[in-house]
């Protein structure tokens, strides 16, 4: 039997963005379903928005689509939480409102679950209206203490054997697909990080730990239109602070190898000493973070007892990725355009002149309170 499908979309406000962009999904799934006559839907979870979005969706009646209203404004991981548990079926494609997807882009995808133990397989993204990479495979590696996870890469698709996996650190919380089963069975995305940023990085982490696999598919290609909702919300001094505050809890619930507890102690330390002189935030972070420590624990606790791998069995795992001759990770804009012209010889994609904004940007975003000491 076909793998059925729920695709969950979290918005807040984004009547414009879902007009223009679901239209997309809605035509993916029908491409689907008319393949395989497996059953879809969609699964809009508005997130307490005080517009009409909601009464625009239940008026326009878009194929397969469900809403879901939720009465108050919790932030990410809640409201796509209640999309998981809402969903019907076996593979959850959770997908940002403001990405545009190919009509093909499931198939790829859902070709992975055939294995039992992946648990999220993520897809290629560009940014929309440029040939600049916005999200690929994340490569990961622990350094003095501390996860380094948003280095990118992709790979060279003339020089890639045709049965090779892709592992990524991550999937993208706005363009991937998962297994329902698994989702639910760690809980979904971990609350405690509400209102924004690392859910999908400690969930995935999560996976990993537990002995399931989290993969790059490259042939699944979405264009991603950055509408910048949080920074539209909030002020960059806040993101930047939650942000690294949701980085220490992630440690403190899933770094368990002792000798790189003992260095993620040090260095924290380190931070918080040289944020009396530089004043970016990371001390505020820490009290958040130092508020959280007793729920924190608990969900240590839970982690240590159903880990499967060790976290240097995760660093192996990208260290070995890192050495394929395919493979090649991006941070400078030639690099990355050289990818993007690999991709075009092979795939058609378009290509062209970008500034160099756009070429070097990616959602490996780095974050301005630890650039300082290298653990970025």
């Amino acid at each position: 039997m076909p793998f059925s499908v729920s695709v969950v979309i979290p918005t807040y406000k984004g009547k414009a963005l879902l007009a223009r962009f679901l239209p997309s999904v809605v035509k993916a799934l029908r491409t689907y379903t008319t393949a395989t006559g497996a059953p879809v839907e969609i699964l809009v979870v508005d997130d307490g928005s005080q517009d009409d979005t909601v009464d625009w969706l239940t008026a326009t009646a878009f194929d397969f689509v469900r809403v879901l209203a939720l009465p108050v404004n919790r932030g990410f991981a809640p409201t796509c939480n209640q999309g998981f548990a809402a969903a019907r079926h076996d593979l959850i494609w959770l997908l940002n409102n403001d990405i545009e997807v190919m009509p093909d882009a499931l198939f790829p995808l859902v070709e992975h679950f055939s294995t039992p133990t992946v648990f999220a397989v993520a897809s290629r993204a560009q940014r929309l209206g440029s040939d600049a990479i916005d999200g690929a495979g994340r490569l990961g590696r622990c350094v003095r203490g501390y996860w380094k996870v948003f280095e990118g890469y992709d790979v060279f698709p003339d020089r890639m054997p045709p049965e090779a996996i892709l592992p990524t650190f991550a999937a993208s919380g706005g363009y991937s697909l998962f297994d329902a089963a698994k989702l639910r069975a760690l809980g979904g995305f971990e609350e405690l990080l509400a209102p924004f940023y690392w859910e999908d990085i400690e969930l995935c982490y999560r996976a990993w730990k537990r002995g399931w696999e989290v993969r790059y598919e490259p042939r699944s290609l979405v264009f991603h239109q950055s509408s910048a909702t949080i920074r539209s919300r909030f002020e960059a001094r806040a993101i930047e602070v939650t942000s690294a505050r949701n980085r220490l809890l992630m440690h403190w619930i899933h770094l368990h190898d002792a000798r790189w507890w003992l260095a993620h102690l040090a260095m924290t330390g380190l931070l918080l000493l040289a944020d009396v002189v530089t004043r970016r935030g990371y001390r505020e972070a820490f009290r958040q973070a130092w508020a959280c420590r007793q729920a924190a624990l608990r969900r240590r606790r839970e982690e240590q007892a159903h880990s499967r791998r060790t976290d240097r069995e995760v660093a192996a795992i990208f260290a070995a990725v890192r050495q394929r001759p395919y493979v090649r990770t991006f941070r400078k804009p030639a690099e990355e355009m050289t990818l993007r012209t690999a991709w075009a010889r092979v795939s058609g994609f378009r290509t062209g002149a970008a500034d160099d904004e756009a070429a070097a940007g990616s959602s490996f975003r780095k974050g301005a309170l630890t650039d300082d000491l290298g653990i970025e």
